[in-house]
């Protein structure tokens, strides 16, 4: 072993100075004393040090430089490295040094401030021998190989890998690198203007470079302001929402001798123009300080309604899953976009994984899909990729030549399909309704007889889509009995599951959509029931043969090079409309990850329970009226107050009846204690709508949405 080819390096990470640097993370050019190293709490083992690949000049040379103050030290601490050979340290020397190019070891002599054998002071304080200006004690230690694949002992650089020369700082550096390091916050190490390191690894230019009048010299983010923002800002968040919003107890205490009572709220209720106020919406010309954009987030989640609390029941999410909250943290700190493999390894991975056990509990033995931003645009997906079945030319072509396309879906169905209709040119005239039963279920025989109509009217049947759990009633089509006709007439069959998908989970529950493995395409979206957190929605394809491929890819050169050195397959990026898409799968996978099917299950079998548990307390309740018994986790049903518990149910019953679920949905969002749908539907009045689906919501809950509902309304 030469001594001369390496400095300090350890099997172990080191902490150096404020940073941390890995074995082999390479030589550190630094002309200040960074005083000692000590390892750092979780090291590398060597396989793994030894696996990071070759890069610039340290990363060959697979050292670290630790430059040791005489006055503090006198030799390499021990915890630095372990034991070596004795003749694995030496003094750097210009005549030992023969594992490096000239101009390298110059650049490194130079950079520690060193001088060559014989040009400065005799002797070494830190090793005993010559050599080394003793102004300077430096202790080295050098391993038996270097890591990389090139084949030259540790610490020999190869020629394509010598560091350009760079000048040398004075001795109390720049005078930016002064204010920087005044500028530090006190319970901070390091400067405001970015990464040091990034610097001292690159040469650097003494005088500004201006363009267009803008300075080029250095980073400008001020970074470590930065941290300190996000740390603050995730405290509040942690505090005020992950902990507060979950919290349904009425606090009691005393305030000026005056006992006072207050529950965390479902919302605080404020109109729009004064909150506008409240907010502080408007953008100036300068920036504002930490502490007044900290105060701008606590007005923001203040005025926000918390989804998450376990008595808001008005739309078809809520609830907070804590590994998805993680899983969402994480995407936004990395700023993913899932396209190709090369921007996005982990998170493509994890949505094909993700696709493949959706497309199981399906019950198809292979399949496609992609995730996309809500069950809206999955049916548009549908939708259009029916099409392109059906009339392939239609992409190149357009529309032009085409016969009326026609097609068919439930009267409960999602209004997305109109919207889909219309955004893709096929007309919302060309959407056909089919009529459902009394539990707002698809009638079959009328879907039929629909489509032999159209046909003799020349127009062109390509699509049924179905619903498995409709938005109000929690309506599940009878799929079996309408794949039958699909195929008899060979019409694509989509499932729009975005709210009964979760069902599959359950092997209790999934005989709701008993026949969805004969649909040619299914919307799911996890973030409604197994509450993956908004957005998480899929479309899921029967079809192998890259259809969805074959339908919305454009062959961008700039992304989707066919000669990449990697599987191309893996680029999915082609099969979506969106360019820019987010990792959504992530937080389903993690979610699922930390639950397992069975928990996931087991979410699913207790929001149905405690429905089923609500139905009969509204059925012992006076006042309280079921629209219908329900088969999912939608609860319709009618409050009525004392006022009108007498009057016959006539015109001016149902008149009066109307007004009174607006009127308490006022009352509670103004108090902020519950939060619930209303509406009015196919000739019903208005009536609330309860949906469960937070684990975090108990019987308790149930309780006291009825008390509360009857509280607020019965004076009307």
């Amino acid at each position: 072993m030469n001594g001369s080819r390496s400095l300090l390096t350890t099997g172990a990470a080191l902490k150096i100075g404020s940073r941390s640097w890995w074995p082999g993370a390479g030589i550190i050019f630094s002309r200040g004393l960074l005083g000692p190293v000590t390892p750092k709490r979780r090291s590398l083992g060597k396989s793994q040090a030894e696996a990071r690949s070759p890069g610039w000049l340290g990363r060959a040379a697979g050292a670290v430089v630790c430059l040791i103050p005489p006055s503090r030290i006198t030799h390499a601490p021990k915890a630095c490295a372990p034991a070596l050979p004795s003749e694995g340290r030496g003094p750097l020397a210009a005549g030992q040094a023969d594992g490096m190019q000239p101009a390298a070891r110059r650049v490194l002599i130079e950079s520690l401030g060193l001088q060559e054998a014989g040009t400065g002071a005799s002797g070494c304080r830190a090793s005993g021998a010559p050599g080394v200006s003793s102004a300077l004690p430096v202790q080295w230690r050098a391993p038996s190989c270097c890591p990389c694949t090139c084949g030259a002992p540790r610490g020999a650089l190869p020629q394509q890998l010598q560091p350009p020369p760079r000048p040398r700082e004075p001795r109390g550096g720049t005078a930016r690198s002064r204010g920087a390091a005044m500028s530090r916050h006190p319970d901070r190490d390091g400067p405001l203007d970015g990464d040091t390191h990034q610097r001292e690894m690159v040469p650097s230019k003494r005088s500004a470079v201006l363009v267009d009048g803008v300075i080029l010299n250095g980073p400008t983010t001020d970074a470590r302001a930065g941290e300190k923002f996000v740390e603050d800002a995730c405290r509040l968040i942690m505090e005020e929402v992950v902990l507060k919003a979950t919290d349904v107890s009425e606090k009691i205490f005393w305030t000026c001798f005056t006992l006072e009572h207050t529950a965390f709220l479902v919302c605080e209720w404020r109109p729009p123009e004064q909150l506008k106020q409240l907010l502080d919406l408007e953008m100036r010309d300068t920036g504002e300080p930490h502490h007044r954009l900290l105060e701008l987030c606590q007005d923001v989640i203040r005025y926000s309604v918390k989804t998450n609390h376990p008595r808001f029941f008005n739309q078809l999410y809520a609830g907070l899953d804590y590994y998805s909250l993680v899983a969402r943290f994480m995407t936004e700190a990395l700023n993913p976009s899932v396209y190709t493999y090369e921007v996005s390894p982990v998170f493509l991975l994890v949505e094909e994984a993700v696709l493949k056990k959706m497309i199981e509990f399906i019950g198809w033995k292979e399949g496609d899909g992609i995730f996309n931003p809500g069950g809206s645009v999955s049916n548009m997906y549908a939708m259009n990729l029916a099409r392109y079945k059906y009339c392939p030319d239609i992409k190149e072509k357009g529309l032009s030549g085409l016969p009326r396309l026609i097609l068919f879906t439930s009267a409960e169905c999602h209004y997305s399909m109109k919207k889909a209709a219309s955004f893709l040119g096929i007309g919302t005239e060309n959407v056909c309704f089919v009529e459902t039963d009394g539990r707002g279920k698809m009638i079959p025989a009328e879907l039929e007889k629909q489509i032999w109509q159209a046909s003799k009217e020349g127009a062109a049947p390509f699509l049924v889509c179905a619903t498995s759990g409709t938005t109000v009633l929690g309506a599940f089509d009878p799929l079996d009995e309408i794949a039958d006709i699909c195929e008899k007439h060979g019409l694509w069959l989509h499932v729009d599951a975005s709210w009964g998908g979760s069902a599959l989970m359950s092997r209790k529950h999934r005989k709701l959509l008993h026949g969805i493995h004969r649909a040619d395409s299914v919307a799911w979206n996890p973030h409604k029931m197994l509450m993956a957190g908004i957005q998480c929605c899929a479309l899921l394809v029967k079809d192998k043969s890259d259809l969805l491929k074959k339908c919305y890819s454009a062959k961008a050169s700039y992304l989707f090079q066919q000669d990449k050195f990697y599987d191309v397959s893996y680029d999915t990026g082609d099969k979506s409309i969106q360019c820019s898409r987010r990792p959504d799968a992530f937080k389903f996978w993690m979610t699922w990850k930390a639950l397992g099917t069975l928990g996931l299950e087991e979410r699913v079998n207790r929001a149905l329970a405690l429905s089923r548990y609500l139905v009969e307390e509204i059925k012992k309740r006076e006042g309280f009226k079921l629209l219908l018994e329900p088969e999912y986790a939608n609860i319709c049903f009618w409050y009525i107050p004392p006022s009108l518990r007498e009057m016959k149910e006539g015109p001016e019953f149902w008149a009066k009846l109307n007004l009174v679920a607006p009127a308490i949905k006022e009352r509670m969002m103004k108090k902020g204690s519950l939060m619930l749908g209303y509406q009015p539907h196919r000739g019903k009045v208005n009536f609330f709508r309860q949906v469960v689906i937070s684990p975090q919501v108990s019987r308790e809950d149930m309780d006291f949405l009825l008390d509360e509902i009857d509280l607020l309304g019965r004076d009307m």
